[in-house]
């Protein structure tokens, strides 16, 4: 008897030593972009400890990025406000409400059968002519680089919206500037409408794109997130369709044989696909359409394993949302999902990372020039992003 309580003592005195090696496996499989080991660990530490905040935590974290938005309330909701992790884990509550706030339908309307919004100008990035708060049409540059929607300041104020300051966003090389938000009464694309839309009020005139469209604001992430929605470059539109057509759209897409690859959806607007730069390791990649004259942006971990040849005597500046950036050409393959497109115009910006604001590895960006010959749907309920081409 004395043997077998020893026993389940000793048992019972080693699950907390247990728990601790799973998760701290868990953070670094997080950390290098390993979401599945990762998972499977904070799983096992939770077995062990149900009340072991880290592994709440990141399990939370990657259902939120899953869009399973109760699973992260429920998993975030269980920390106790007590815990120091308790600030990160509101924060993720918080953004999971937000985005459901998002989908409202009192904001929200779109025919059954969805809309076509015409580009205005294809390249060198899609521009869509818009209706703002029912009283002025506006050009605004189609791009997943930005959170909702954006408003140019002096566009705001022509059309007497207020704004409010909102601290510094992170752009391009990893240079910063101040944001402002704003609500607008009503955004209308096609025959879709969205009301009471936040945006960030951030100068756009001064990007030229062409001489005869002036840019009053951008389309970002999350307006394309209350749809089904797919960037058709080839045929020079915008299609939106209620969500609740993914179900038909992703049968139809399997049976088209499309390029159809997971999608996660981190913060406000980031969006992640797995790819592979040349014969680099597979890596988590930005999805970001709003690169003129880019296919590839590069983290300096994949510029660095990936054999990519750069072209030094080229170098060049571009603007970014912060200001002036330097910029090193390349060119390279990506493979999505085992499909190889090769001589992938590519861009690097050595002064800054614009990527090390993510948690985990960050292969780098896919945009403009690599998507260009395909319809691009991005489906936030099956989350998927699929590449068909005419």
């Amino acid at each position: 008897m004395l043997k077998a309580l020893s026993s389940i003592a000793l048992a019972c005195s080693l699950l907390p030593a247990l728990s601790t090696p799973a998760r701290a496996d868990a953070d670094a499989d997080f950390t290098k972009g390993d979401w599945s080991a990762a998972q499977s660990g904070w799983s096992i530490a939770l077995q062990a400890d149900p009340k072991n905040a880290a592994a709440l935590l990141g399990l939370a974290r990657l259902a939120l990025y899953a869009d399973r938005r109760p699973e992260a309330e429920r998993l975030a909701g269980s920390i106790p406000p007590s815990d120091p992790l308790a600030p990160k884990a509101a924060a993720l509550i918080t953004e999971a409400k937000r985005r459901e706030a998002d989908l409202d339908p009192a904001n929200l309307s779109v025919p059954s059968e969805g809309t076509r919004v015409p580009f205005a100008l294809t390249d060198p990035l899609p521009v869509l002519k818009v209706r703002v708060n029912d009283k002025a049409d506006a050009f605004f540059l189609l791009d997943t680089g930005a959170s909702e929607a954006v408003l140019d300041p002096e566009f705001a104020t022509e059309l007497g919206i207020a704004s409010s300051a909102a601290g510094n966003g992170i752009f391009a090389g990893g240079k910063t500037a101040a944001v402002r938000t704003a609500t607008l009464d009503s955004l209308a694309l096609g025959a879709a409408r969205i009301t009471h839309l936040p945006v960030k009020v951030v100068p756009t005139r001064g990007f030229k794109l062409d001489a005869d469209h002036r840019l009053d604001g951008i389309i970002g992430t999350g307006v394309l997130y209350r749809f089904l929605s797919t960037i058709d470059y080839p045929k020079g539109e915008l299609i939106l369709r209620p969500r609740d057509a993914s179900a038909d759209f992703e049968r139809k897409a399997l049976a088209e044989k499309a390029i159809v690859a997971p999608l996660w959806l981190v913060g406000d607007h980031f969006l992640f696909t797995r790819a592979r730069l040349n014969d680099g390791p597979e890596r988590y990649f930005n999805v970001d359409t709003g690169g003129a004259g880019v296919g590839v942006m590069a983290s300096p971990a994949t510029i660095a394993d990936s054999h990519v040849t750069l072209d030094t005597a080229h170098a060049g500046e571009g603007q970014g949302g912060g200001g002036m950036v330097k910029l090193v050409p390349f060119s390279a393959a990506i493979t999505l999902q085992g499909v190889e497109q090769t001589g992938v115009p590519g861009m690097y910006t050595p002064e800054g990372n614009q990527y090390g604001i993510f948690p985990f590895e960050t292969g780098g960006s896919l945009s403009h020039l690599y998507f260009h010959t395909h319809a691009l749907t991005f489906d936030f309920v099956a989350m998927k992003l699929v590449l068909e081409k005419p």
